[in-house]
C-alpha cells in the first residue's frame, strides 16, 4: 500500500496559491517514479520498472501509433491519456488482485486520487480523461487500454530477454494482451514481438546444447 503521509508544504507565506497548489501537484506526480509496477514485483523480478516508466512508454506508443490508428483518432487525446492513466497510483499505489481489494472500491479510491490532484492542478481534465479511460467509452480511450497491454507485454519480453525472468515465466502477459489487442497496429506489434521472443529463445536454447557441461572441458 502507497504510503500516503505527506510530503513537506512549500511555504505559502507571500507566494501565489496557484504556484504553491502547483508544486504540491508535481512533487505528488513525481511519486510514479519511485512506485514500482507490482505485478513484476510479485513474480519475483528484483528491480522491476516504476510505473512513471510504464506510463512514458505507453504514452510514446500513443504518440506512434495512433496517427495510424484507422478510423482516425484524436492522437493529442490518446497521449494525455496515456500519461494520467496510472497517476492515480502516486496517491493509492498500484493495487492488484493479491490486494483483495474489491473492483468498485479499487475505483473509489483511484478516483478520489484523481479528483484531488486535478483539483491542486487546477484542470479538471485531468480527472475527465482519467474517468474517460477507466470507462474505455470513446475509442481513444480503448486504443489506449489496448497500448497499456501492449507496453506491459514488451517489458514481459524484456525481462526474459535480459535474463531477470525464465522463459516462459511472464507468458501471463503476453497472453492477456492477445486476448484484449484488437486493433490492427498494436496487434501486428504484438505479432512481431511474439516472434521476435521465439527466436530468442530459440537462440538461447541452442546455446545452451552447445554449452559444455560444468567442469567437462575439451580433454586437452
Amino acid at each position: 500500500m502507497r504510503d500516503q503521509s505527506p510530503l513537506p508544504n512549500a511555504d505559502e507565506r507571500g507566494a501565489d496559491p496557484s504556484a504553491a497548489a502547483l508544486l504540491r501537484f508535481f512533487h505528488l506526480a513525481g511519486r510514479l517514479k519511485d512506485t514500482p509496477r507490482a505485478g513484476w514485483a510479485l513474480r519475483g523480478i528484483s528491480a522491476p520498472e516504476s510505473v512513471a516508466e510504464h506510463s512514458f512508454r505507453t504514452a510514446l506508443l500513443a504518440l506512434v501509433l495512433a496517427p495510424r490508428a484507422a478510423p482516425p483518432l484524436d492522437v493529442p487525446r490518446c497521449v494525455a491519456m496515456a500519461v494520467v492513466h496510472d497517476l492515480a497510483e502516486s496517491l493509492v499505489g498500484d493495487i492488484t488482485p493479491y490486494d483483495n481489494v474489491p473492483a468498485d472500491e479499487k475505483r473509489r479510491r483511484e478516483e478520489a486520487a484523481m479528483l484531488r490532484l486535478a483539483a491542486l492542478a487546477g484542470d479538471d481534465s485531468l480527472a475527465a480523461l482519467w474517468r474517460e479511460y477507466d470507462a474505455a467509452e470513446s475509442p481513444e480511450a480503448r486504443f489506449v487500454k489496448e497500448l497499456d497491454k501492449l507496453e506491459t507485454a514488451f517489458q514481459a519480453a524484456e525481462y526474459e530477454q535480459r535474463g531477470d525472468a525464465p522463459p516462459g515465466a511472464l507468458d501471463e502477459f503476453r497472453a492477456n494482451a492477445d486476448a484484449r489487442l484488437t486493433s490492427p497496429v498494436p496487434r501486428a506489434l504484438l505479432d512481431a514481438l511474439r516472434r521476435e521472443s521465439a527466436e530468442v529463445r530459440e537462440c538461447g536454447s541452442a546455446l545452451d546444447r552447445r554449452a559444455p557441461a560444468p567442469g567437462g572441458g575439451d580433454g586437452g
